[in-house]
């Protein structure tokens, strides 16, 4: 079997050390370039089951595609889509 070394000898740190790193301080945030508008941000929404079920009604009002076992819209674009209307009717 063969031997090996001890691992180095840590330095000891001072308390003087340990206020030099203290009194240091931090860099500022660096500016970063702004972000693209356009790029899609992701949220999270919490709704109640009742506005679930409110959305899923008027869902279902939605025509389907010709052909297509789904409905006509996801929950996701009918808020969407609510939300754009929103912003429009506010302008």
């Amino acid at each position: 079997m063969a031997a090996t070394l001890p691992p180095p000898r840590k330095p000891k740190v001072t308390e003087a050390d340990i206020e030099a790193v203290i009194n240091k301080g931090g860099s500022t945030i660096k500016e970063t370039a702004p972000a693209d508008p356009d790029k899609a941000k992701h949220i999270n929404v919490r709704l109640t089951g009742q506005i679930i079920s409110e959305i899923d009604t008027r869902r279902l009002k939605r025509p389907r595609r010709p052909g297509s076992p789904k409905l006509g819209i996801s929950i996701h674009d009918w808020i969407v889509e609510a939300v754009l209307e929103k912003l429009e009717s506010d302008k």
